[in-house]
Formats: C-alpha cells, structure tokens, sequence
C-alpha cells in the first residue's frame, strides 16, 4: 500500500473529520436552503397558475371573437348565395 504504517494510524481520524464537516454543512447549509428553495417554487407554481389562469381567459375571449366572426361569415355567405340565387346562378349543381 502507498501509506506506511503511521499515516494509516491517522486515516480514520482523518475519515472522521471529513464525515463530520460534511454532516455540518449539510445540516447548516443544504437544509435551510432546501426551504428556501421549496418556498420559491410554491411561489412559481402560484405565479404560474395565475398566468394560465389570465391564458385561458383569453383563450376564451379568442373563441368567442372567433364564434361571432364565424356566424358573420356563414350570414355573408348566406347573402352571397340569395343574390346569386336571385340573378339566375346555380351553386353547387
């Protein structure tokens, strides 16, 4: 092995001392900042929810703009159709 028999003497205190610096930072550092972290993401999903909430509701504002564009469309067709109609033109047959 590369260490000779002294350094192996002070392996496992050296193995304790890194362990015990790692439960520390996690425990004063990681942990605390996991709440952090979970706070900000409840924020985002409620920001979020409110932001497809506006989505939708435009969407909707959308189709409906759309249903009436439609129905004026399909009454100028229908307009189209009666003046032809009128003047002799068959349509569709």
């Amino acid at each position: 092995m590369v260490f000779g028999p002294k350094p192996r003497l002070f392996l496992p205190y050296l193995n304790f001392t890194i362990t015990t610096v790692a439960l520390v930072f996690q425990t004063t550092v990681l942990y605390p900042w996991h709440h952090e972290l979970d706070a900000e993401f409840r924020l985002m999903k409620k920001e979020f929810g409110q932001v497809r909430d506006e989505f939708n509701s435009v969407k909707a504002e959308q189709r409906e703009t759309l249903r009436e564009f439609h129905e004026v469309k399909l009454r100028r067709i229908d307009q189209l159709e009666e003046k032809l109609a009128s003047r002799g033109y068959r349509w569709f047959w």
